[in-house]
């Protein structure tokens, strides 16, 4: 079930309620001798990142091509940084 939201416009008391997505909302605050209306609150969702967390190599178009592509440079960039260092 889900959670929602909900705030008291008297007392401002923020309350979380489960209930069926099609169940009746409540409507009075359900603090002692408030009985305030109670109006949804609504708030951002979780953000989830899975894999590197970046669109180009995720979810880019031509996802394989590109993100090898990413990967290839980064890898050359990688080895030549190495062979530098070592000539030093």
């Amino acid at each position: 079930m889900p959670t929602y939201d909900y705030k008291c416009e008297k007392c401002g008391n923020v309350f979380e309620v489960r209930h069926a997505f099609d169940a009746k909302a409540p409507e009075t605050c359900m603090s002692d001798d408030c009985d305030g209306a109670l109006r949804r609150v609504f708030s951002p969702p979780t953000i989830i990142f899975k894999g590197s967390g970046w669109h180009v190599t995720d979810y880019g178009s031509g996802s394989t091509s590109s993100a090898s592509n990413i990967k290839d440079r980064a890898k050359e960039t990688a080895d030549e940084a190495a062979a530098a260092s070592s000539s030093d």
